[in-house]
């Protein structure tokens, strides 16, 4: 057996590895983090969430909003626009080929590829060889982040932007110019995309860490954090100023909107944590118990626990509860999961690459059963609830789309057949499993999915009604269904208030007297419901 002798871009020298062994297992990887990435960015309408403020964003920057991309609901800037930049860059590329949304949405898999990298290198640097790899199955593994990732939302670009801050820490002691030049530009990446919260997380634990821990009082460590104060300022600056500058009522509004502390959410941040981060939370506790006595010692344990803790306290006392913000909570749980997974007692090992293996051969079964009733109508009851949740008896069938279905299934047949069950293999088979069971329901239930979710079919039959689309106001229409408005019809809606210079009015009914008080002169012109919706949404025209 041949082996090689390599070096990392860090200029560390590599154990000698195996070719065979060591180039399939970088190259399955590879083809994980793909599937795990693309399965589920194309084929679907922006959803009802973060996908319809930040399409409705994306819209305005393309119509030119390039300082204060509002989406048509808002009229405070709650992001700065970083993603929305990349977001429409990457639409105006791709729009001939593919809708804006799936174009747009392609931008996320360029901030996740540059932060599973991130999470590989700076646990290498942490633990050593071979832990970076198995970092990033812990990330991509986490329960919580397999549905935001394929979501158009700036949490995506944010996270990349903490990802490359914690990066930078941790290559401090070591290289401290390219650690100044990582950390410079992940507080940029962070403020530019999040704001002011996700700045602040890096720059507390920056902080933090030379305040509780004699081994981070060095002055290079002093060094790093002047030059990437320097690295951080165009950042930083340029932005806010031309901002201040021209839009200057948006800036105050967006400074103003800004409050820390004004109530603390931990409960509601720790139960959920709970489950986001699965599995990688239970294996960041069982290593901080088995290290006890080494956590305060170390820098790699010193460095996630004060990350983790400036995370929690920050985005905690921010005034929001959104699961969203969890995701930064995975860089630190697992980079210490990492380390600890080799220490994880072989039985608990065990349970746990037994239940992943239940689990998601159980979540295949049920996806192949529901997509069989949908085609043939059995199980019959299966069937019938299958057209309950997607509200039409419409079938799907795409050769090409099964043959994708039967090749993950196989996937995961063959991870159990011949993996072997260690401590390491546990994780890589959650990963696998997750990941696996993701792209299949994307596969086959996708456009099931789809149609009750799509709002394009009920706006675009709205907007054959309207011969005048300048203006429209509203009654009982949420922020979600006012940017898909924008984004579908190009029509900036207004809620209730003055109708006189209006001459449609968009209604969605919730009960039969659930009517605003219009004159006689106000004429029905479109009654038309989504589905699984039982109540109307109607037009009416002021002739």
């Amino acid at each position: 057996m041949r082996f090689q002798l390599e070096h990392d871009w860090q200029d560390n020298m590599a154990t000698p590895r195996s070719r065979l062994g060591e180039r399939a297992k970088i190259h399955s990887f590879v083809v994980l983090c793909i599937i795990w990435v693309f399965a589920g960015l194309f084929g679907h309408a922006p959803w009802k969430g973060y996908e319809t403020q930040s399409i409705s964003a994306i819209h305005a920057v393309l119509n030119g909003h390039l300082l204060a991309p509002l989406a048509a609901s808002e009229d405070t800037l709650i992001n700065p626009p970083l993603y929305y930049w990349t977001g429409a860059i990457f639409g105006k590329l791709f729009t001939p080929l593919i809708s804006l949304h799936d174009a747009s949405r392609m931008i996320n898999a360029l901030w996740m590829g540059l932060t599973i990298l991130m999470i590989g290198m700076l646990n290498r640097e942490l633990w050593g060889i071979g832990f970076g790899r198995q970092a990033a199955l812990i990330f991509i593994g986490s329960v919580g982040l397999i549905f935001n990732v394929h979501t158009l939302m700036p949490g995506i670009a944010t996270l990349t932007g903490l990802t490359m801050a914690f990066y930078g820490l941790a290559l401090s002691k070591r290289r401290p110019f390219r650690s100044a030049i990582l950390l410079g530009f992940g507080l940029g990446v962070s403020f530019l995309s999040g704001g002011i919260v996700p700045l602040l997380i890096p720059i507390l634990s920056a902080l933090l860490l030379p305040t509780f821990f004699q081994l981070w009082r060095t002055r290079r460590y002093a060094l790093v954090l002047s030059l990437s104060l320097l690295v951080s300022l165009p950042f930083l600056i340029i932005w806010p100023t031309l901002l201040w500058w021209y839009q200057h009522d948006i800036f105050m509004k967006w400074i103003n909107h800004f409050k820390l502390f004004p109530v603390q959410n931990y409960i509601f941040y720790m139960k959920n944590l709970s489950w986001f981060a699965w599995p990688a939370l239970p294996l960041a506790i069982w290593g901080l118990w088995k290290f006890r006595g080494k956590i305060w010692s170390q820098p790699k344990f010193q460095l996630p626990i004060i990350f983790f803790v400036s995370t929690f306290i920050l985005t905690a006392s921010c005034g929001k509860t959104n699961q969203a913000f969890l995701m930064p909570f995975l860089i630190p749980l697992s980079t210490i999961a990492a380390g600890s997974i080799e220490n994880l007692r072989r039985g608990a090992a065990s349970a746990l690459n037994w239940f992943g293996i239940i689990l998601f051969s159980t979540i295949l079964f049920l996806i192949w059963l529901g997509w069989n009733a949908m085609l043939t109508g059995f199980p019959k009851k299966t069937y019938e609830r299958m057209q309950f949740l997607a509200q039409t008896n419409e079938s799907h069938f795409n050769i090409f789309i099964l043959i994708i279905a039967i090749l993950l299934t196989l996937v995961w047949i063959f991870s159990l057949v011949k993996t072997r069950i260690t401590n390491r293999s546990c994780t890589t088979n959650w990963s696998i499993g997750l990941t696996v069971s993701w792209a299949l329901l994307m596969a086959l239930w996708l456009p099931w999915i789809n149609h009750k979710k799509d709002f394009s079919p009920l706006f675009l039959s709205m907007g054959k009604v309207m011969q005048d689309k300048t203006c429209l106001t509203t009654h009982n229409i949420n922020n979600a269904q006012i940017d898909l408005i924008d984004y579908y019809l190009n029509i900036k809606s207004t809620r209730d208030g003055d109708r006189g210079n209006c001459n449609y009015l968009l209604i969605y009914q919730l009960h039969k007297k659930d009517l605003p008080p219009i004159g006689e002169n106000w004429k029905l012109v479109w009654n038309k419901r989504q589905p699984g919706d039982k109540n109307n949404y109607k037009l009416f025209y002021k002739e």
